[in-house]
């Protein structure tokens, strides 16, 4: 039986599968990422090379929480779902730390230090395009932080936001059929303890859209970060 229409079938069992399965590895992927398209009967599956070696248990887990996204189902939980969120939060150890900026890695060494006791282990540490509406993320499968090059010129608004996808690395996340639940309770009680929290919000507010008038906009009322 095809991986996807096994996949399927876990998670409707009394459905009929009438796709045309495709699955497919790619190198255009970073680290453990992957995604699905959806168009008339055919559902393609594309996977990052690094899949290849996954056993089928946990691929059966991916596939089928990508078909909960491609179908809007946002309750269903499996066996095998459980095991591919829990490889994927400990998929780091195995990934490669090989693109990491030196002034991201001097930040992330202060953050850490100051807020998890050094204990957090660092991911890779890259720069964005310069965006005011995505200022930071953390990719689980490939174990890495992006910074908006927004934030380069302010080291405050750097640590703040560079602090809150740190704290993503180290709460995880939990999840129900397509939906992720990342911002627990925990999370934001533990986000508004970094120092000045609500000055470094204020300040986000009022970032440029234009790169050429970074330096020159003024801090202005609160907002919430919008990741």
């Amino acid at each position: 039986m095809h991986i996807v229409e096994e996949s399927y079938k876990g998670l409707y069992p009394e459905k009929e599968f009438t796709f045309d399965p495709i699955l497919k590895y790619s190198g255009h992927f970073k680290g453990y990422n992957a995604n699905v398209s959806w168009r008339l009967n055919q559902i393609r599956f594309k996977l990052s090379k690094q899949w290849k070696d996954v056993s089928r248990d946990i691929k059966i887990g991916l596939i089928q929480t990508l078909m909960c996204k491609v179908f809007k189902n946002k309750k269903s939980k499996t066996y095998h779902m459980e095991l591919y969120h829990n490889f994927l939060k400990h998929v780091h150890i195995s990934v490669p730390k090989t693109k990491i900026d030196p002034l991201l890695q001097k930040n992330f060494e202060l953050v850490n230090k100051q807020y998890f006791g050094s204990f957090l282990e660092q991911p890779n540490l890259v720069w964005g395009t310069y965006s005011t509406q995505k200022l930071g993320s953390y990719d689980y499968g490939a174990d890495m932080i992006t910074i908006s090059t927004a934030l380069k010129q302010d080291e405050e608004l750097l640590q703040y936001v560079l602090f809150h996808e740190m704290l993503h690395k180290k709460h995880k996340f939990s999840h129900s059929g397509a939906r992720t639940h990342s911002h627990t309770k925990a999370f934001k009680e533990e986000e508004a303890s970094f120092e000045n929290a609500k000055g470094c919000e204020a300040r986000l507010s009022y970032l440029p859209r234009n790169p050429e008038k970074a330096r020159q906009r003024k801090p202005s009322l609160f907002r919430f970060l919008r990741f």
